[in-house]
């Protein structure tokens, strides 16, 4: 009986995984090539703001630069692109990773075979949920260490929304909302133009309603107008001063800078709360079409 020869070791995924993998391969490769140049940029500002004369602990008082604010421009562009990345997360989950799927037929046509709809869905989220949050955390981890090494009075303020979204959790967790959000708006249309189109539009939604309203997460601190830090994130004037009372003797809402954890973290838990709540819509969704 003639021997078999020995199959190839089968690569580290498989099934459905290495199936979502191979599939959308291109948009891996992109997701590969943006956290290299973003870390490759991130790098470029920390040697710039390194080789700054305004941190030579020498130079008393502080040196001044021709061009102090140079050395952040690196900075302010990858926290702009950082902040926009749940949008192309959307567009991608909305339009290629299941409207698509579903506008062409594959979708049924691997429902048919081994593979049940919820697994298949399953598999969708998961595989990108792994490599987004691991990818937007190291990022993110980068991105606040170089945020950090600046000066305080120099680098851009914590509470700017690309620099608290680029600098926290938040930014993984609203990444994962997109995700989850693409996903159900692919369902619900079932095209990948106006899938990708409804995903856009509901996470640039979450993204202005959470800019707009994160003051109010966590409660303010009322002081003094002339005790408002530099650090601080200043707020509604409360009180006007009095006949004869200096214009710094008025009453302030600040966030100071100890409220960025707090305020990182209620977000972060709301969006996962949103996150969860669409991921439960969309296999109900799911489930109630293939029923």
């Amino acid at each position: 009986m003639t021997a078999v020869a020995p199959t190839s070791r089968p690569p580290l995924l498989r099934g459905l995984p290495w199936s979502v993998v191979r599939l959308h391969r291109t948009a891996l490769w992109l997701w590969i090539g943006f956290l290299a140049a973003g870390t490759g940029w991130l790098l470029r500002a920390l040697w710039r703001s390194a080789g700054d004369e305004r941190y030579d602990p020498a130079c008393t008082p502080r040196c001044i630069d021709p061009e102090p604010f140079d050395a952040y421009i690196p900075l302010h562009l990858q926290g702009r692109v950082m902040a926009l990345l749940p949008l192309a997360v959307a567009l991608f989950a909305g339009g290629a990773l299941v409207g698509r799927e579903l506008e062409r037929g594959t979708a049924a046509l691997a429902w048919v075979q081994s593979v049940t709809p919820t697994r298949w869905l399953a598999a969708k989220l998961a595989v990108p949920a792994l490599l987004l949050t691991s990818g937007t955390t190291g990022l993110t981890l980068l991105f606040r260490w170089v945020w950090s090494t600046g000066h305080p009075e120099d680098r851009p303020s914590w509470y700017e929304n690309d620099i608290f979204l680029s600098t926290g959790p938040a930014l993984v967790a609203h990444v994962l909302l997109a995700l989850v959000l693409g996903a159900l708006a692919g369902m619900l249309k079932r095209r990948t133009l106006s899938g990708l189109g409804l995903a856009f539009f509901g996470t640039s939604l979450v993204l202005v309603t959470a800019g707009l309203y994160r003051s109010a997460l966590w409660p303010r601190v009322r002081t003094g107008l002339a005790h408002v830090g530099a650090s601080d994130w200043s707020m509604d004037r409360v009180a006007k001063p009095a006949d004869g009372v200096g214009f710094g003797d008025a009453e302030v809402l600040v966030h100071p800078a100890s409220h960025y954890w707090p305020l990182q973290l209620v977000e972060t838990g709301i969006v996962l709360a949103l996150a969860a709540l669409a991921c439960w819509a969309a296999f109900a969704l799911l489930r109630r079409r293939t029923a």
